[in-house]
């Protein structure tokens, strides 16, 4: 008969690779686990909830079996997943509470209270009692303690409020001695309009005939006229239409502003460098007295227009927008 002696090493050396065996399936169980449950995130978050229950109990089970720092980072990873899962599906729920319609309530209870419907719109002539009783016992099924009167919100009856409409009689005021005379404003039509603006356009013409004509002239000798402030300042503005849409230019490098016609600009120009620069002066009857002193302005560049020519709202608006 033989007998095999083991001696105490040789124990401890089967105990620790039972040991290291077991941790080594943890591990591969934990990765499993992992593995299912990353590419089962969609169903996670689109089933009941019943799937991630299932493989938390896995995860319960697998956690007796660590005994070490590596299996406890696994767990670590799946905990956290989990956790990150159950947020989503918290954020997906959808809470009832805030989509309650006072409005549709009101509703239903006055279909409780009116049956038949008499009475159950807002306003009627007749008012019948509603069926508070039945109202009652629907409402003891879900409290025991009636509700007191301070949770209703306004009143339980309303009348509609009618608007007074105050009359206001305006008497004469007798007192008044002599005739009232009332001011009278010329309104101006659409015809009015389109032919200021056709006779405007036709004299920017000739103005610029005019100037291709004695071109380059000082600016103040082409446009002050001697014996009218109005016409002058409207044969600014005349010129104001050509330097805007390029036909004229005013040089001032000779220290003076000598205006002449042009061709407009074109595109080409623009690459090359040239700019548009806007001059705004104002003009008041000293100033205008002023220059036709210092120029010796005797007669004027642009002919005289009789009194019917150019409007007098365009006269005073172009004086006052040169003022400003």
């Amino acid at each position: 008969m033989s007998s095999i002696i083991l001696d105490h090493s040789d124990l401890a050396t089967a105990d620790n690779g039972q040991a290291l065996a077991q941790r080594r399936e943890t591990r591969h169980q934990y990765r499993s686990l992992l593995s299912d449950a990353t590419t089962r995130q969609k169903e996670y978050l689109a089933g009941d909830g019943t799937l991630l229950l299932e493989d938390l109990a896995r995860a319960n089970q697998l956690f007796d079996g660590v005994k070490s720092t590596a299996e406890g980072i696994l767990d670590s990873r799946f905990l956290i997943l989990s956790a990150d899962i159950s947020a989503q599906r918290a954020h997906q729920l959808r809470i009832d509470s805030a989509a309650f319609d006072p409005l549709e309530f009101i509703d239903q209870v006055r279909m409780v209270l009116y049956p038949s419907g008499a009475g159950a719109r807002a306003g009627d002539s007749e008012e019948q009692p509603g069926d508070w009783a039945k109202v009652g016992t629907l409402a003891m099924r879900f409290g025991r303690m009636p509700p007191r009167f301070s949770c209703l919100y306004g009143p339980l009856m309303t009348e509609k409020k009618v608007r007074k409409r105050i009359e206001v009689s305006r008497k004469k005021n007798t007192q008044r001695e002599g005739p009232v005379h009332e001011a009278q404003i010329d309104t101006m039509g659409e015809s009015d309009i389109k032919k200021q603006e056709n006779q405007t356009t036709k004299l920017v013409q000739k103005v610029h005939r005019l100037l291709t004509k004695v071109g380059p002239i000082n600016l103040f000798q082409f446009v002050i006229n001697p014996h009218s402030f109005s016409q002058s300042v409207e044969n600014i503005f005349y010129v104001s239409f050509l330097i805007r849409d390029g036909k004229a230019y005013i040089d001032d490098q000779t220290g003076q502003p000598m205006i002449e016609a042009c061709e407009p600009p074109q595109h080409a120009d623009y690459e090359m460098g040239l700019t548009r620069k806007q001059l705004i002066f104002s003009l008041d009857q000293n100033t205008w007295t002023e220059i036709i002193n210092v120029y010796g302005i005797a007669e004027s560049t642009i002919p005289m227009r009789p009194s019917n020519v150019g409007a007098d709202g365009l006269t005073q608006m172009s004086s006052q927008a040169l003022r400003h």
